[in-house]
């Protein structure tokens, strides 16, 4: 679990970096968007792949038996222990956020726009939306400027909410990385200049819809919710006039680059080969046995299927081919103790 979530991380840093180096100011926000759905999906993934373990290899581990040490670990099973509690903690808020909204829905009035139902509320929000839902002040409905509409409307028709849901699932996971924080205001800043972008083309008065943006400004936000009040920086409205960058095509290509050397660095470790395994395993396979009671069975001995331990070379070799294994071939074969000299009989 540790190694994977290294590994993720490390495969979301790349991701996220060449995202903040050279996409987030691009105005192709369809790509950053799907980039940045498939960069979080990639990382997830790569951390499970392994290169050059043969399927007879694989077999060979999967046949050999596996020897569970006698000391259990209670730290690791505390630590374990917290860590489902936090998640549970985790999934627990989401499924309050996911109840909130349905009981909103339910208790107010709605009406259906275009592509979207709008929710009529009582409380003091600006709009936001949720899936299909739009969720706008009663009393500001009738005299609400249609751009506004036409915002939220974007992220209803664009499925915004899906990429927060996926988000939010891999952060109630991997809580334990802070950098999803930081990758899910990416999105979700994309996700406002996509509905941006819409309107903006739509209505062609970039001015007119800038001063709605600061006119319209709110803190408040729901953590599963598209909102207009989302982020609204110098950054955002830049973007608005930003010209899209004849290099922008030359960035999109670098992509491909960039995934292969996450691939190549986050991969699992391909291990040893299966006669190396072989190797080990014949001078392990019975080690728990040798130390309880000092002996080795005759037989094995005299069929070369175990091979003892005699020099500290041997030893040596052994343990070289156990810090080369994988996480896989590391589980299916017993740890050698520290190696000890023999005893010289004077």
């Amino acid at each position: 679990m540790i190694l994977y979530v290294l590994r993720f991380s490390l495969a979301l840093a790349f991701i996220l970096g060449f995202y903040k180096l050279l996409l987030e100011k691009e105005k192709s926000y369809n790509f950053n968007r799907f980039y940045l759905l498939g960069g979080l999906l990639f990382s997830l993934i790569v951390p499970l792949v392994s290169f050059g373990a043969s399927r007879e290899v694989k077999q060979m581990i999967n046949e050999m038996p596996v020897y569970i040490p006698t000391n259990y670990n209670h730290q690791v099973s505390l630590l374990v222990l917290i860590y489902w509690i936090v998640t549970s903690l985790f999934f627990l808020r989401f499924g309050v956020h996911i109840f909130d909204f349905i009981r909103k829905i339910r208790k107010h009035e709605r009406l259906t726009f275009e592509h979207a139902v709008v929710v009529l509320t009582d409380q003091k929000i600006t709009p936001y939306s949720f899936l299909k839902y739009i969720f706008i002040r009663r009393e500001q409905y009738d005299s609400l400027p249609p751009e506004i509409l036409k915002h939220e409307l974007a992220h209803v028709t664009q499925l915004h909410t899906i990429d927060i849901f996926f988000i939010e699932l891999v952060k109630n996971f991997i809580w334990v990385n802070p950098m999803l924080i930081i990758y899910k205001r990416a999105m979700q800043l994309n996700h406002e200049f996509l509905a941006d972008n819409s309107v903006v083309h739509s209505h062609n008065n970039i001015k007119y819809y800038q001063g709605l943006l600061i006119d319209y400004l709110d803190a408040s936000k729901t953590p599963l919710s598209c909102g207009f009040n989302f982020s609204v920086t110098k950054k955002r409205l830049k973007m608005m006039r930003k010209q899209k960058e004849k290099i922008h095509s030359i960035k999109q290509s670098m992509v491909i680059p960039l995934f292969i050397l996450i691939l190549i660095a986050c991969s699992d470790n391909p291990g040893v080969s299966g006669e190396e395994m072989l190797n080990y395993w014949r001078s392990t396979a019975n080690m728990e046995e040798v130390l309880r009671t000092g002996t080795m069975d005759d037989e094995d001995l005299k069929k070369s299927i175990i091979v003892p331990i005699e020099t500290k070379a041997r030893y040596d070799s052994l343990m070289d081919i156990y810090n080369r294994m994988n996480k896989a071939q590391k589980k299916s074969v017993y740890k050698l103790p520290a190696y000890l000299e023999p005893i010289s009989e004077e």
